[in-house]
């Protein structure tokens, strides 16, 4: 089944109530196992019925004749219904065989109504004929048959009706009357059962796109992961091997040059490293493929492994990183490679935007939560930009000449909110900048690996 089956068949329309292939088959089967669930409910209301039925004639008719009345329904009508609901617990048959006998049955059931006014108008008692109204809506509207096989197993029914009442020498003028009300019903039963089926099958195709564009979202979605796992894996490969060239060359035994050359080869791949782990994170969030690991984590370790990662590679660009005057002991709940991640893109904004010679880290406490603060004493922030500063793309008025997306401080939202957390800004121009994130506190001794 395609897409383009299904919108073709929605243009065209259904009036008849048929499908073109293999539309039709596909909904068949859909039909039938709905048929088989809503058979479960509607036998047991049947079989209900019946049985009060037989207790009302067995309390209100005269006793030869509700003898007669109470054993068609206990012996026929009741086990039919009651065989009915068993195969609809089943496996066996098909649903497609059981939609069947659920037709079958309801017109066994119609006969045995049929035969009770018959069995009364022997007996010159006379039973109204309503049962049989009854009778036809239960099964155009309560059983949900199929609008044809109701409207044929109805008409069948409608005939027989007359034909015992002509049988039991019913005056005409009382058959034709009761006849004319059955034939009323049935037409409004036939009309009521085309509208419930067309918008079941219109809902049927709906639900079939929807799926469709379902599973085509979720191989997109698995293909785009792929993508991301696998450029991930190959564009890195190159960058760790000029990585290690570089640091094979001493640029102690060189000329000036080549030592800004060295310098300036090492700060270049480190913004290739940083744009591409940037583009890499921003694609794993948008493809859910992110999860926080959420765990007691040293903020000395942390901190630590910050500044090892960035000390070397921003003293080169004459900024100095600095961590807190004293050790830090505090421990927080968070995941430890997404608050490295966190931490990194703060420290690259700070440095790439502020225009500042000194970034520092520092903790504060907050209540149940610590703040990691990220502090520089650059040029500071103007305040229309503040309120949209971790919105996706955006990016300074005075942009520095460092490559970037404008991805970073969202990125960092994104992962605080996984752990947990919030962030934010404090600046004012000419002052610095201050960027912080607030993640909770924990006092637990047993801490994970940072």
């Amino acid at each position: 089944m395609k897409a383009d089956q299904i919108t073709h068949q929605q243009a065209s329309g259904f009036v008849s109530l048929r499908f073109a292939a293999p539309l039709e088959g596909h909904y068949q089967l859909y039909r039938s196992a709905m048929i088989r669930q809503r058979a479960r409910v509607a036998s047991v209301a049947g079989l209900l019925i019946f049985l009060i039925y037989a207790g009302v004639d067995l309390l209100t008719l005269p006793p030869e004749l509700a003898r007669v009345t109470a054993s068609i329904r206990l012996t026929i009508t009741c086990p039919l219904i009651a065989i009915t609901l068993w195969l609809a617990h089943r496996t066996q048959p098909s649903d497609q065989t059981f939609e069947k006998l659920y037709t079958l049955a309801y017109f066994g059931g119609g006969l045995s109504v049929i035969a009770i006014i018959l069995a009364a108008r022997h007996q010159a008692y006379p039973l109204p004929y309503e049962g049989m109204i009854l009778m036809l809506m239960f099964g155009y509207f309560a059983m949900g048959l199929p609008c044809r096989a109701a409207s044929l197993s109805s008409c069948l029914l409608v005939g027989a009706y007359l034909f015992a009442e002509w049988w039991a020498n019913t005056p005409m003028t009382i058959t034709l009357s009761n006849g004319f009300f059955l034939m009323t019903a049935n037409v409004i039963g036939m009309i009521g059962a085309w509208i419930s089926e067309y918008r079941h099958r219109a809902h049927f195709l709906d639900r079939q796109l929807l799926d469709l564009m379902h599973q085509a979202a979720e191989d997109e979605s698995r293909r785009k992961t792929q993508l991301i796992t696998a450029a991930s894996h190959d564009l890195r490969q190159p960058l760790n091997a000029i990585d290690m060239t570089l640091e094979t060359l001493d640029p102690g035994h060189g000329s000036d040059h080549q030592q800004a050359m060295v310098v300036q080869l090492k700060d270049t791949v480190f913004q290739l490293r940083r744009l591409l782990e940037t583009v890499f994170d921003s694609a794993r969030l948008n493809e859910g493929m992110i999860r926080a690991e959420i765990q007691p984590v040293n903020l000395q370790s942390i901190l630590q492994e910050i500044h090892d990662l960035m000390a070397a590679t921003l003293a080169n660009r004459g900024i100095e990183l600095n961590l807190p005057a004293q050790p830090v002991t505090q421990t927080v709940l968070a995941d430890p490679s997404l608050l490295l991640r966190v931490l990194q893109n703060l420290i690259i904004n700070a440095a790439d935007h502020s225009g500042c010679d000194t970034i520092r880290m520092n903790i504060q406490a907050q209540g149940t939560h610590l703040r990691l603060l990220i502090e520089d004493n650059g040029r500071g922030l103007p305040e229309q930009l503040k309120d949209r500063l971790f919105q996706p793309y955006v990016r300074g008025d005075g942009q520095s000449h460092y490559p970037g997306l404008g991805l970073g401080l969202a990125i960092v939202q994104e992962f605080t909110s996984l752990m947990q957390g919030r962030c934010g800004v404090d600046s004012a121009p000419q002052q610095g900048s201050v960027f912080w994130t607030e993640l909770p506190a924990t006092t637990s001794p047993d801490v994970g690996p940072y």
